[in-house]
């Protein structure tokens, strides 16, 4: 009997999740003012002292985005920008609709624009004049340029010792954390030896056969939540835990019922407070916590080290 009462609690909350998952998967994707990020060839391009800006529906980007980044040659004097690859010439004037490709006039819906010191041209055209394949992915608000192949986790991260980490992993959850759990690896059962750290702009990746496009900071109703976009399947998404000096490593889930299914890649969401804090370790003010308290954020999957996330929340 008691079986039975199992069996039949645990068919009833997989039934209670996937109702959630399914409502969610007709929801419109919540809007949130992240960063534009501008990809090529599936890396980050890193814009050190001008980010991209939108201008209406066109995204503009420093013009040494340009010479750098695609590898024309510009040129800029007497209010003209002049892009020179294989060619091809493109004659931008700052602040008119109207540019020239190889002598031929084109209006745009957009211009080139001068700004505190800094050049700005649209995207999308000087891209694509130049022969590049441009998409917009406004889940992710990402910009991809060139090909989409995703290098993985192992390609962009190296091993690290993990020994300089320890002290971060104490509680009731730390020994879960440190553990191999992947049966496929040789190692399983055994506590883990390395770790590798994942930057900002080390997104996209694929990790566990999962690609994750980005992680990021968003307010929900005045909470805060990770959001991740990435392509997992199943009923739950990836799991967090947080790490903070002289704290015990804190489980988070996925909030399985604001999951978004737009399209091949899911919105998901993970709270950064938790009532668990109170029940597993005493901490009556869990509320208070902010994600930025955290120094290290792991990400709970199948991997050959702990894998752990800078706080760039910070």
């Amino acid at each position: 009997m008691i079986r039975k009462l199992w069996i039949g609690g645990m068919v009833l909350a997989l039934s209670l999740v996937s109702v959630a998952v399914a409502a969610a998967e007709q929801a419109t994707p919540r809007q949130f003012d992240l960063p534009i990020k501008v990809l090529y060839n599936a890396r980050q391009v890193v814009f050190p002292d001008a980010r991209p800006k939108m201008d209406g529906n066109r995204i503009l980007v420093p013009v040494r985005f340009v010479a750098e980044t695609l590898g024309a040659n510009v040129d800029f004097r007497d209010k003209l920008v002049t892009i020179r690859q294989e060619g091809k010439v493109i004659e931008l004037p700052i602040g008119s609709d109207v540019v020239k490709v190889n002598g031929q006039p084109i209006t745009l819906d957009t211009k080139a624009v001068a700004e505190k010191g800094r050049t700005y041209v649209p995207l999308r055209f000087v891209s694509e004049a130049l022969g590049q394949t441009v998409e917009w992915d406004s889940v992710a608000r990402f910009v991809w340029i060139g090909h989409k192949n995703v290098p993985t986790l192992e390609e962009v991260t190296e091993k690290q010792d993990l020994e300089p980490y320890l002290h971060y992993f104490t509680g009731r959850y730390a020994d879960s954390a440190l553990t191999i759990w992947d049966y496929r690896h040789p190692d399983t059962g055994k506590k883990y030896k390395t770790v590798r750290i994942i930057r900002e702009t080390d997104w996209p990746l694929v990790i566990a056969g999962t690609t994750i496009l980005r992680i990021d900071r968003v307010v929900i109703h005045g909470y805060e939540y990770f959001r991740t976009v990435s392509n997992k399947k199943g009923l739950l998404g990836t799991s967090y835990y947080l790490l903070q000096t002289d704290q015990p490593i804190k489980l988070r889930g996925e909030t399985v019922q604001l999951r978004e299914v737009p399209g091949e890649f899911r919105a998901f969401y993970n709270s950064v407070t938790d009532s668990s804090d109170e029940e597993d370790f005493g901490i009556k003010d869990y509320r208070n916590l902010k994600l930025k308290d955290a120094e290290y954020i792991g990400i709970k999957t199948d991997s050959d080290s702990v894998i752990l996330m800078e706080n760039y929340f910070k």
